[in-house]
């Protein structure tokens, strides 16, 4: 059974009228600026180490995490918690099996396929819990261009980041990564908005960045919180470079029509998870389904 046949099985009876997406499509750029830009990234990929050399902390917002019913770093027993340790383990088990040809299975993007479905609350989530792994560290990156949240989610202010270091080739990677209080998290903010931001995600550098940083370091789980699939081109882009990627599915709201619709595009990835969130229930509030 496919992945979508799968999706269409969990939503059935959750399945509400069809919804329209939002459409988004990026600007083209012309052959010289694509040149440019290019060779202004090409050096990136050489400085992707620094991912596990920055000094800047920032303090974790408890408080605003325990508001918003998430997993905090003090470890405390909750049904979130419960919950995204299960995914969790989904996660780190694929680590083991790698597929051939297939993009390191430590690069995971997080999304959803429509907005609101809460993908940057699970995505924090699992950040969160994989950082209280004993031998695991995370880097867990705001990649919503259009509507970044993990910064505000966490309490962190920041005004530059992976946006900035692809537009600027004096800006290192180690700049505008930001240490948590509490040791083996690290994040990335989205920075600036870019009307490019499409073809920055896309590019030969992009790439090359990005699996630089996953082998380097080989205990660490990159988290990306990406846009809606349905959205933001910007989404189908990261998925092509992903290897593991969990679909947040929002139990009584996303449509049979709009999953169906967001897993055709990204069907080609190696591995497709299935996140049902925000199920009303008396023990589990947050489901796990359809992962493989």
């Amino acid at each position: 059974m496919s992945t979508i046949e799968r999706a269409a099985d969990l939503l059935r009876s959750l399945a509400q009228g069809p919804q329209k997406p939002a459409a988004s499509e990026g600007a083209a750029l012309q052959p010289d600026a694509i040149e440019r830009i290019a060779e202004s990234l090409a050096a990136k990929g050489k400085s992707a180490h620094a991912a596990g050399a920055t000094t800047r902390t920032f303090k974790v917002d408890r408080s605003r995490l325990r508001e918003q019913s998430m997993i905090t770093p003090d470890g405390e027993r909750t049904a979130v918690a419960e919950s995204f340790r299960r995914v969790k383990r989904q996660i780190l088990a694929n680590l083991a099996s790698p597929k051939a040809g297939a993009p390191p299975a430590n690069l995971v993007m997080v999304t959803s396929a429509l907005a609101g479905e809460g993908k940057t609350f699970c995505a924090v989530n699992l950040a969160m819990s994989i950082a209280l792994e004993m031998d695991r560290t995370v880097l867990l990156v705001d990649a919503d261009v259009a509507q970044p949240s993990v910064p505000r989610a966490l309490g962190l202010q920041a005004d530059r980041g992976l946006m900035d270091v692809l537009l600027d080739r004096s800006i290192d990677l180690s700049d505008v990564l930001w240490k948590a209080d509490f040791g083996r998290l690290t994040v990335l903010p989205v920075g600036g908005a870019h009307k490019h931001a499409t073809e920055l995600l896309a590019s030969e550098a992009m790439r090359v960045l990005l699996r630089d940083m996953a082998q380097r370091y080989h205990d660490r789980i990159i988290v990306f919180d990406s846009p809606p699939l349905l959205a933001a081109s910007e989404a189908g882009v990261l998925a092509s470079q992903m290897g593991q990627i969990v679909v947040v599915v929002e139990a009584g709201k996303t449509s049979d029509a709009a999953l169906k619709d967001a897993l055709g595009r990204i069907d080609a990835s190696p591995v497709v998870g299935l996140l049902l969130n925000k199920v009303e229930g008396p023990s589990l509030e947050y489901g796990y389904g359809g992962y493989g």
